[in-house]
């Protein structure tokens, strides 16, 4: 079936442009601290956002439209698992580095057979400056995704990365609501999305423009509870002589935020699609452990 390796690709794209929150949005840390989160993802759909060109189930007897949830086609079911590890370090009290490793295990079926993937996908890495801290914290990030994991372009293996680089730019804008318990972020930023080698596929992906909004209150000292939404609108992109429909998604995030002890903290969440086109459709499940300590001595008086 040719279609079958576009199909288990579109699958795991949820997860191969997810990139875990970074530590406090527009907040860059203190000198010399190092914050280190492990995620956990979970998904298991059999659903997709239609768009056109995209083949339509027969069930639905040709009767698909843009944005449409779908099944996939031939019986087809996406199972994701992904552990994300993120490392942020600050260099100054205004520069932060940013790095992530991911680890992904994936399993797409359908009529045709069973596949399986075990691997780490596409590492990130990039900086984050704080331009200002008041009245309204403002900081710009600068982040690229190398194609370190495995990309396959016309065999029947489920890949874990999409083989091309991205350079993404972004701002971030943070508020402290003080004496109100609560606090809310806004991230915009824009994907450039580089052509592969040809040897390495046929795609050429389109550039992206991302959004997040967040907003978080404690209702006890320890612990908080947030909300976000978040997206991406894709420009249309190329596989071989084909033009391929551009790809966009709404999430809507409701999650808890609970500092155990001190710097000990855990994160979790479920991310709901609210709608999309040529994209993954389904419920993600969340959960992170993060650790925060400084590197530096402290000095003695």
């Amino acid at each position: 079936m040719r279609n079958r390796p576009d199909v288990a690709a579109l699958a795991v794209l949820i997860f191969l442009s997810l990139s875990t929150q970074l530590f406090a949005g527009a907040w860059t840390l203190k000198r010399g601290d190092l914050w280190v989160k492990t995620s956990f993802y979970y998904q298991k759909t059999r659903d997709r956002y239609f768009a056109d060109k995209l083949a339509c189930p027969i069930e639905r007897n040709g009767n698909c439209r843009n944005g449409d949830r779908v099944r996939f086609p031939n019986n087809g079911e996406s199972k994701i698992k992904a552990v994300f590890l993120d490392f942020s370090y600050g260099l100054l009290d205004q520069v932060q580095l940013n790095f992530q490793i991911p680890y992904y295990v994936i399993e797409f079926a359908d009529f045709g057979g069973d596949r399986k993937t075990t691997d780490i996908g596409d590492i990130r890495f990039g900086a984050q400056y704080r331009l200002i801290a008041n009245p309204l914290v403002s900081s710009v990030k600068i982040e690229a995704k190398a194609p370190t994991g495995f990309f396959n372009r016309d065999s029947e293996l489920v890949p874990v990365g999409d083989g091309q680089w991205d350079l993404e730019l972004m701002a971030r804008f943070g508020k402290s609501l003080w004496p109100i318990p609560a606090y809310a972020n806004l991230d915009v930023g824009y994907r450039f999305r580089f052509k592969p080698a040809e040897k390495t596929t046929n795609r050429d992906p389109g550039n992206e423009f991302i959004f997040r909004a967040e907003a978080g209150y404690n209702v006890l000292r320890t612990l908080q509870v947030k909300v976000s939404v978040n997206g991406l609108y894709g420009n249309k992109f190329k596989q071989g002589d084909i033009v391929a429909p551009e790809r966009q998604v709404l999430f809507f995030e409701p999650g808890i935020h609970w500092n155990i002890q001190g710097p000990l903290a855990i994160d979790t969440g479920v991310q709901f699609s609210l709608s999309g086109k040529n994209y993954t459709a389904g419920e993600v499940f969340n959960f992170g452990l993060s650790y925060n300590f400084s590197l530096l001595k402290k000095r003695s008086r």
